[in-house]
């Protein structure tokens, strides 16, 4: 599998263990640009479910649940890099529509959140060690 995922915004996870009664529990706070790439490798516990490896920032590493991602990504607190790249096509696009336009306002409004994704991308593709 070997996805890699980018976080758009600030958030603490709770980090459980596989072990029964999950007694070891700790929070993990992930800031923009952070990447999390999900390894081939997964753990099944009877009452937990499935769970994949995560990689952050080739750092370190930790299990999470499917569901989380899942409701991490559904919340817009992480996206995959291919998404990411394709949300800075289309505000590149808009920007460029807007000037077009002449509408200073949709121009501005874009051009923003254009800069701010990428900067976010640059930051995550640098902790992975790629170039932008």
């Amino acid at each position: 599998m070997n996805e890699n995922f980018i976080i758009l915004e600030m958030f603490q996870h709770e980090v459980s263990c596989c072990c029964p009664g999950q007694k070891h529990k700790h929070m993990i706070e992930f800031h923009p640009s952070d990447v999390w790439t999900i390894i081939d490798e997964q753990k099944y516990d009877d009452s937990l479910g499935w769970h994949f490896l995560v990689t952050v920032n080739g750092e370190f590493q930790f299990l999470i649940q499917v569901d989380d991602i899942e409701e991490l990504s559904n919340e817009g607190r992480i996206c995959s890099l291919m998404d990411l790249e394709l949300k800075m096509m289309h505000l590149n696009f808009k920007v460029n529509e807007s000037l077009d336009q002449h509408d200073e306002e949709a121009f501005t409004l874009f051009a923003n959140e254009l800069s701010n994704v990428q900067k976010i991308m640059e930051n995550g593709y640098s902790s992975l060690g790629i170039e932008a």
